[in-house]
């Protein structure tokens, strides 16, 4: 009830009297304390034996006259009914009062303090609206001359009534719609409980089925393994009893021939020896078993390997493939420690760019197809879907080139070189254009149509020497033996930490795999390992390569589109061959 009554705070109430404001636990008027003196007297009053105020016979009074005011026993009654003025009079039950379905109307007098030296009494016969007081005739003009709004009494009642009426009427119809409001809300409890059931049961049940199904798919990989593994072992097994029946048929040919010693040279002991002896003779000059063979069955098994599927979001878990990588060819560079820059082509070529200027064209067999863009001096190249070239020249700008490396009148707003420093460059599958700055610390994000960076990416606690596109992430050389993943924005997912001496340069190939390089200069050895997207060792493609150590510590990986990886050092461009064959299902 007080909620509806008081907008404001519905665990108050005032008082209609002093207006003071009482707290109501709960917003509930059950909750009021009650006024135990007062309700001792109600009790007091409503228990009472009330007497007969007309006689001395102390009788039990049974009606009230409520224009005598006096209480009336049956005999006064009767007495008082004898006088015919007094037939007029209105008699009600005592018990009636009693029980409150009879309100009596008593004569209330004015409580105006200029009545306080009065010794007379002057009934209320008004209401001042403006001091909510009942007053008497006498005191009308005194609240007349103080402009307050009086009221005759009767005519209050009947306001009152009707507002009150009015006020239960919209009390009902409030209450009405509050508990439709109540059905509603109801109601809608019931839709939301239903729906986030509802919702949380089809989640279970995906999930159950995506168990099921990376449960079927885990099946069918051991399956695979399992396949591959009995093949690759009975080979060996294959040799191994070869082995044992050639070591038991040298071992019988010898004894035989030894016990042909024993035996008397005579009859056919000649012969019997000679054929003993040739006997051995042939087993003897069987193929030795060549150990090539059981370590190609065992560098076939090593081939083999898991894959992690690089989205989260699919359950195939990944796949099993057999990946061999070797060397294929090595060329120098024509130009010796320049190289700034290595992109691959959309047509299965190896761009080099140098910083004395030009761009030189490589095929996957390291033959130099062309050169280009001789007087540009070039810091980094990309490649758009649509063969555009993206260049960045020492000097921080970009150009765009068509295929025939025609320049296009497109223009970039980009950091000059003394305030954003140089960094990496790449090109997502979007054709959106990557700038990293190592001085600034940041990656600026363009369109191909040019203009002004369409986002930056802050790069806190690390520099964007190298960077490489992948799916909605990037891969970031941070100085020479750390790389790391990073979301869009720029936090840092994943890392790998090689030891010092060692300067590593990472590459994504077409199968989403992420390739890492790591070259340890003093040495001159390379090693080429595969990783999973959150950057954890899957396998070793390429341990301790041998090349040759140039002056500038500086180095590339990239693949080619024909599968081939390409590792670029300032001197030479070393090409492996990359192959990955499928396992049957």
């Amino acid at each position: 009830m007080l909620s509806c009554s008081s907008q404001r705070n519905a665990n108050t109430l005032a008082c209609p009297i002093c207006r003071k404001t009482t707290c109501v636990t709960g917003g509930k008027v059950a909750n009021l304390k009650t006024n135990v003196l007062v309700k001792s007297l109600v009790d007091d009053i409503r228990n009472s034996k009330q007497l007969c105020e007309m006689c001395d016979a102390q009788s039990r009074a049974v009606r009230f006259c409520c224009d005598c005011s006096k209480n009336v026993c049956n005999a006064c009654l009767q007495k008082h009914n004898n006088w015919s003025p007094n037939l007029k009079h209105r008699v009600v039950s005592v018990e009636d009062i009693r029980e409150g379905k009879v309100v009596l109307k008593k004569k209330v007098y004015c409580q105006e303090e200029v009545h306080e030296s009065d010794d007379e009494k002057y009934a209320c016969t008004d209401v001042c609206a403006t001091c909510k007081k009942f007053i008497c005739m006498r005191c009308i003009f005194y609240h007349d001359k103080k402009g307050h709004t009086v009221q005759d009494a009767g005519e209050y009642n009947i306001s009152f009534k009707k507002d009150s009426e009015s006020l239960q009427a919209r009390g009902k119809t409030k209450t009405t719609t509050v508990k439709n409001h109540m059905t509603c809300v109801d109601n809608q409890l019931k839709r939301v409980t239903d729906h986030i059931d509802g919702e949380k049961a089809r989640i279970n049940k995906t999930c159950e089925e995506a168990i099921n199904k990376i449960k079927e798919r885990n099946a069918i990989l051991n399956k695979q393994l399992d396949t591959e593994k009995e093949k690759l072992c009975q080979s060996l097994k294959k040799m191994k009893v070869a082995d044992e029946r050639l070591v038991t048929s040298i071992e019988s040919a010898s004894e035989l021939a030894s016990n042909s010693l024993k035996a008397p040279l005579e009859g056919d002991v000649v012969a019997i020896r000679d054929s003993l002896s040739g006997d051995l003779k042939n087993v003897l000059d069987q193929d030795d078993p060549q150990k090539k063979l059981a370590n190609d069955v065992a560098d076939r098994a090593e081939e083999l390997t898991f894959t992690p599927i690089s989205h989260q979001d699919q359950l195939s878990m990944g796949k099993l493939r057999f990946i061999k990588c070797e060397s294929k060819c090595n060329v120098a560079l024509p130009q010796k420690y320049n190289m700034n820059a290595m992109a691959a082509t959309k047509n299965s070529r190896m761009a080099v760019g140098y910083s004395a200027g030009g761009i030189d064209i490589f095929s996957a067999d390291g033959q130099l197809q062309k050169t280009v863009l001789k007087d540009i001096s070039i810091l980094k190249l990309g490649f758009l879907s649509d063969g555009r070239r993206v260049v960045r020249n020492t000097s921080n700008d970009i150009s765009l080139y068509t295929s025939e490396y025609e320049k296009l009148d497109v223009t970039f707003n980009t950091l000059d070189k003394s305030e954003g420093g140089r960094g990496g460059l790449t090109v997502d599958s979007n054709d959106l254009i990557y700038l990293g700055y190592r001085i600034a610390r940041k990656i600026q994000v363009f369109s191909s149509a040019g203009g002004k960076a369409i986002r930056e990416i802050p790069c806190d606690g690390y520099e964007p020497i190298q960077i490489t596109s992948y799916g909605d992430s990037l891969i970031v050389k941070h100085y020479d033996n750390v790389i790391i993943r990073i979301d869009r924005k720029g936090n840092t997912m994943h890392k790998v930490v090689s030891s010092s001496g060692h300067n590593l340069s990472a590459s994504v190939t077409k199968g989403n795999s992420i390739m890492i390089a790591s070259f340890r200069h003093a040495e001159g050895l390379l090693n080429i390992d595969e990783y999973t997207n959150d950057l954890k060792h899957v396998k070793t493609l390429i341990v301790d390569h041998k090349i040759q150590k140039p002056e500038r510590d500086w180095y590339y990986l990239k693949e080619f589109q024909s599968g081939e990886l390409g590792f670029c050092t300032p001197d030479r461009l070393y090409i492996f061959k990359l192959s990955t064959t499928p396992v049957n299902p």
